[in-house]
């Protein structure tokens, strides 16, 4: 089965460089009555703490704030970061927002990559994975609706409890869990909890498709339905008349967005390379830091939507060929003002979503 597209957009608290916090929020604010208007289908929230980098520290709570003001859009996250939550609040948040809001939720949940979070929040960074296994037991087992306790490698329920509010059977199947993926290895334990990608653009084309081939087999093999689930992937988009105009944007605004990076996750420390359950990510990030050189960003550009409309909606092909059927557009990252963000959300929905959409009746 082929899911139509579906187009969401990522909604941060960031403005030009300098701009108080305050200010921020109310241009995420109007950035979604903006996406609203338009017809993006969702929007989508990012969790980090402590830096400029994405300071959305309690994502729920936001979503709640949202869905009171606009209720046309479905309510995302990409991602809760699971390690760093109660495991029990956090299942209890989730049934709170699912009963004061009908909006579809989309719940993209990972284990984080910031090593000064982590020791801030005085968490151990590997035990994350398997302290991301046993929030999932405890969320999924929880939402189910009857008694449950979860004793886990990590987490140990001391008693059995009903969470919650209680939610109804229809309404359990309208939240939508996803957990995310960097790479074919991480896919398929995502299969084996059951859960679905939330992918972003940080390798290359064959990258994301083997990761999509490892996460259907293993899935496949686990009896998971895998052509009833979204697929969705968050993508950086800039849009101009031609590309060499969108690449000169993105040398302007991306490389703020790769030093807020090396920053946040102090890319110069290298911290995977002690780190077991880490250690991919250190080729990952090793790449940062030559991409805050404007000379370095138009090879990047290649796996974004960064172009003219006709290039943009020609790579959105190539990914949805790939299997993908749930857009996340980017455009509001670490030092992008209000309007060159807008103004590449509003090409978006008017020069490139037809297309697509065009294409499902077709």
């Amino acid at each position: 089965m082929t899911l139509p597209a579906s187009f969401g957009f990522v909604a941060t608290a960031v403005e030009a460089p300098g701009t108080p916090d305050k200010q921020a929020y109310e241009a995420l604010f109007g950035d979604c009555e903006y996406g609203q208007a338009l017809g993006y289908d969702s929007v989508w929230l990012i969790e980090h703490h402590f830096s400029d980098y994405f300071p959305t520290p309690n994502p729920l709570a936001l979503l709640s704030n949202l869905s009171a003001r606009f209720p046309r859009l479905g309510l995302g996250t990409c991602v809760l970061v699971t390690p760093w939550h109660d495991p029990l609040r956090l299942a209890e948040d989730i049934a709170q927002l699912a009963s004061i809001t009908d909006a579809p939720l989309h719940l993209g949940m990972g284990r984080g990559t910031a090593k000064f979070e982590y020791d801030a929040l005085g968490i151990q960074m590997d035990e994350a994975q398997d302290r991301f296994r046993d929030t999932w037991e405890i969320i999924r087992s929880g939402l189910a609706g009857g008694p449950f306790r979860v004793q886990g490698k990590l987490i140990d329920m001391p008693r059995e409890v009903v969470l919650r509010p209680v939610l109804s059977e229809q309404r359990r199947r309208s939240i939508h869990f996803y957990g995310a993926i960097g790479s074919p290895g991480t896919a398929e334990r995502m299969a084996d909890m059951g859960l679905p990608p939330i992918c972003t653009t940080i390798g290359d084309w064959d990258m994301q498709r083997d990761t999509i081939v490892s996460w259907k087999r293993a899935a496949a093999a686990n009896g998971f339905d895998t052509g009833a689930a979204r697929l969705p992937i968050m993508i950086n988009c800039i849009i101009g008349d031609t590309d060499e105009e969108a690449i000169r944007e993105a040398q302007t605004y991306i490389p703020r967005f790769m030093q807020a990076q090396v920053d946040h996750y102090e890319a110069d420390a290298n911290n995977w390379e002690t780190l077991r359950t880490y250690k991919a990510w250190s080729g990952i990030f090793s790449k940062l830091k030559a991409r805050c050189d404007p000379a370095n960003i138009p090879d990047w550009c290649q796996w974004q939507l960064i172009g003219s409309p006709e290039t943009v909606t020609r790579r959105l092909r190539q990914y949805r060929d790939i299997g993908f059927d749930t857009f996340l557009i980017h455009v509001a990252t670490p030092g992008v003002p209000v309007e060159p963000r807008r103004r590449w959300l509003r090409r978006f929905a008017q020069e490139v979503m037809p297309a697509l959409a065009a294409e499902a009746l077709a």
